[in-house]
């Protein structure tokens, strides 16, 4: 038997465990352990008690409060996020090799874990990179503007990933371990699950690779629902912190459409003052596949799990991104021609005419249906058991230092 050691360092919420945790059971159906490093422990007994998966709290360096300016390429994220503090930076380096010293692990797994892959460059252990592609950024120098839409000079993304280099190098000083040549050698693996299609990815313009498709994070829960008032089907996947929710539902009270609306962790009173004979809301998960297959559209915030479940079943989207991964994806969607989204910025937004828009237009859905047919051949748990192979190949044979 031998053990994989899934780390995830950055970001938030439920969907980077719940992303990992379909390989992770193939492998443990292979006789191997898998133990989780988590962020945010806060789901970890749901999500993974049933399998009897070992969790640990990861290193992680954690917020002081004070506003923090955009990221305008990926050095700029890790320089939010304690890449400007050698001390700090060293410590929760040292805090990683002595997970690796103590847990012994045959496989590392990187969901956006920056500091954990500095730690782990001294230790013969193989690793990966998994993830939706995002924190995954191109082996080029400088690393692009992840905000095209505005204007920032090579020379600023240069100043960004030098700042951060120094940093990142200082620190493997300490370590006794040799510098990086550029700040894209982090990123060494032996392989990198980039788990999304080449239309969605977040750097598609900069980089040809092997994409191993999306992993759709959620097959369980209730079937569902719909309301009896209405023609067209919307299924809506919304956060409860979504800035805009009640001015979305309140406009969405007053549309033809039948609704049903998923916000997990929601109140009863909410619920009741939100609700209508149009639109039912729901704080229990339903099942994606029985919603993407019965509704005429759907709305989400813009995540390449959601947003894939839906164009796989030929379905356009209204993506309502409030997080710069989920805007480029949400773009992405857009310039497949099968969605439309409405930015967190935008003032007294109109949800009800984009989504009219996508609802009128049949060129929205034969867009995605054409998506869909291009994909027909894609399957998740087809994606889970070949994931899990590749890793066993890994394991199987000594660390050949590379990058995918």
């Amino acid at each position: 038997m031998s053990r994989v050691l899934y780390c995830w360092e950055l970001g938030a919420g439920y969907g980077h465990t719940a992303a990992f945790l379909p390989i992770a059971r193939q492998l443990k159906t292979y006789g191997h352990e898998v133990i989780f490093a988590l962020r945010d422990l806060e789901y970890a007994e749901t999500l993974l008690a049933e399998d009897h998966f070992c969790y640990l709290q990861a290193p992680v360096c954690w917020p002081d409060g004070r506003p923090l300016p955009p990221a305008s390429n990926f050095p700029g994220i890790l320089l939010n996020s304690g890449f400007n503090d050698v001390t700090g930076l060293y410590s929760r380096a040292k805090a990683w090799q002595s997970l690796y010293t103590h847990l012994q692990p045959d496989l590392l797994i990187f969901d956006h874990a920056p500091t954990a892959l500095l730690a782990a460059r001294e230790f013969n252990i193989p690793r990966a990179g998994f993830g939706t592609g995002f924190f995954s950024p191109p082996r080029i120098s400088p690393m692009p503007n992840i905000r095209p839409w505005l204007r920032v000079t090579d020379k600023v993304l240069s100043t960004i990933e030098s700042q951060v280099l120094s940093t990142t190098n200082s620190v493997l000083a300490r370590l006794n371990t040799p510098p990086l040549r550029i700040l894209a050698d982090l990123f060494e693996i032996s392989e990198d699950f980039i788990c999304t299609f080449p239309e969605l990815d977040h750097y598609k313009q900069w980089r040809s690779a092997n994409y191993w498709g999306p992993t759709i994070l959620q097959t369980a829960g209730i079937e569902p629902i719909w309301p009896s008032v209405g023609a067209e089907k919307i299924f809506a996947y919304l956060r409860p912190e979504y800035p805009g929710l009640e001015i979305l539902l309140k406009q969405l009270r007053a549309s033809p459409w039948s609704i049903l609306v998923h916000i997990p962790g929601t109140t009863p009173a909410f619920i009741a003052n939100n609700s209508s004979a149009n639109l039912h809301i729901t704080p229990q998960p339903v099942i994606i596949s029985a919603a993407a297959k019965q509704c005429d559209l759907a709305i989400c915030h813009g995540g390449v799990a959601m947003l894939s479940a839906f164009l796989l079943f030929g379905k356009p989207l209204l993506a309502l991104p409030f997080q710069l991964e989920q805007l480029i994806s949400a773009q992405n969607t857009a310039d497949l021609g099968a969605g439309a989204y409405i930015t967190a910025e935008s003032k007294n937004p109109n949800y009800k005419a984009p989504l009219t828009e996508l609802m009128r237009h049949a060129k929205y859905a034969q867009a995605a249906r054409q998506f869909a047919e291009k994909y027909a051949d894609f399957s998740p748990s087809q994606q889970a058991t070949d994931i899990a192979k590749r890793c066993e190949s890994l394991m199987k044979n000594t660390y050949i230092k590379g990058s995918s």
